[in-house]
């Protein structure tokens, strides 16, 4: 089957009913790029987070003032260099966390008189079989004023709210591919109706209807792949200036979503998959409105 040659006999060219079809393909394929860039990014995002988050875990030291906090800070060093599965341990000094608290509270000279919780940052060796629970209790029992956090219950908080995103960006590709066909099959059906007497004639001098179907099914399979190619032009530009839009914002703390390699070949494959809906789609619904017609 020729995708890219005309319709000879049904002259489905000079259609008006067919002429703005292309648009709305670009604007279902616009959205739905948008929405499959969505699923893949977040759930690269959800593991970058994993393995970033897992892997890191920080010691906090109540304030206890003077020399004494000095003190439990070194206690708390030593305890976790003695750990199994313990791979670094850094201790951070109060003027690097009043940098870090600077942008929010305002001069950092001003915070290091407040009464800060000493912070210990801790790297699990990959791989290591530890129990953060255990050494959580353990750490406690030895020394009250320190509490291991694992960052775990912050973090399944955003798995969970990055698989609710995932699952509407999944039910808007579903609602875009459900529109497509719909709208497909109104002008697959209107292109019937408006050549129902050439159509009757090729019936007349013997033409099949899996004849007439291919030259339907090859006119709106080459209008959506053509017309989904701006779309999909479109979309990758947003995407484009979204990324480096999130790539200028100081995010210290999580790495913004990007798109894996996954995500491109599928983005790739939407005209393909657009063309052979729309195909499989118009072959359909030609075959069956043809029945009804002989």
């Amino acid at each position: 089957m020729n995708l890219f040659g005309k319709t000879s006999e049904l002259q489905l060219e000079k259609d008006a009913s067919s002429r703005y079809l292309p648009v709305v393909i670009s604007s279902m394929i616009f959205l739905a790029a948008l929405a499959l860039a969505g699923l893949f990014s977040i759930s690269a995002a959800v593991e970058n987070w994993s393995s970033e988050i897992s892997g890191n875990l920080t010691v906090e030291i109540q304030h206890v003032g003077g020399d004494a906090q000095d003190r439990k800070v070194e206690e708390v060093v030593s305890f976790l260099k003695r750990t199994p599965g313990v791979e670094t341990v850094r201790p951070i000094s109060v003027e690097e966390a009043a940098s870090l608290l600077e942008p929010f509270l305002g001069r950092a000279d001003i915070i290091r008189e407040l009464p800060l919780p000493r912070l210990v940052e801790v790297t699990i060796s990959e791989n290591s079989p530890v129990d953060l629970n255990a050494m959580a209790t353990t750490l406690n029992k030895a020394i009250p004023e320190a509490r291991l956090n694992t960052h775990r219950p912050w973090l399944d908080k955003m798995i969970v709210l990055a698989r609710s995103v995932q699952f509407l960006a999944a039910a808007i590709m579903l609602l875009i591919s459900i529109v497509t066909v719909i709208i497909v099959i109104f002008a697959a059906r209107t292109g019937l109706v408006m050549h129902r007497d050439v159509i009757e004639v090729l019936h007349l001098i013997g033409a099949r209807d899996t004849y007439i179907a291919r030259q339907f099914q090859t006119y709106f399979a080459r209008l959506s792949f053509l017309g989904s190619l701006p779309g999909l032009a479109f979309a990758i530009i947003v995407m484009v200036l979204l990324s480096l839009l999130a790539g200028r914002l100081d995010a210290t703390l999580l790495s913004a979503p990007t798109m894996v390699l996954e995500g491109w070949i599928a983005l790739a494959m939407l005209p393909v998959i657009v063309a052979l809906l729309t195909l499989f789609t118009v072959r359909w619904i030609v075959l069956s409105s043809l029945k009804r017609m002989m």
